[in-house]
C-alpha cells in the first residue's frame, strides 16, 4: 500500500494532497484522508481489475453526519472538484 502524501493525475495538472479540503460535485466540501494504489477493488460495489488504479478516501458531511470513508479512483475524484 503506498500511502503518498500528494498524487499527481496524468489526465490533469491539478495535485490531490492527503489532508487538504475540496469542492466535490457531489458531496460539496469533502477532505482527502488516504491515497493508496495497486488494489484490485475500491469497495463492495465497484471491482476493477487494474493493478495501477489510485484510489482516493474522502470525508464529507452528509445530512449531517460525518462519513469518513468514501472512495473514488482519482479519475473519478478529479472529475468531480473540476
Amino acid at each position: 500500500m503506498d500511502d503518498s502524501d500528494d498524487l499527481p493525475s496524468s489526465d490533469s495538472d491539478m495535485v490531490v494532497d492527503r489532508g487538504e479540503t475540496y469542492n466535490h460535485a457531489e458531496h460539496g466540501q469533502v477532505e482527502v484522508t488516504g491515497i493508496w494504489k495497486g488494489v484490485e477493488q475500491v469497495d463492495k460495489a465497484r471491482h476493477t481489475d487494474e493493478k495501477d488504479v489510485f484510489i482516493v478516501r474522502y470525508s464529507a458531511e452528509i445530512n449531517g453526519e460525518e462519513v469518513d470513508e468514501l472512495t473514488d479512483t482519482l479519475d473519478e475524484f478529479l472529475q468531480s472538484t473540476e
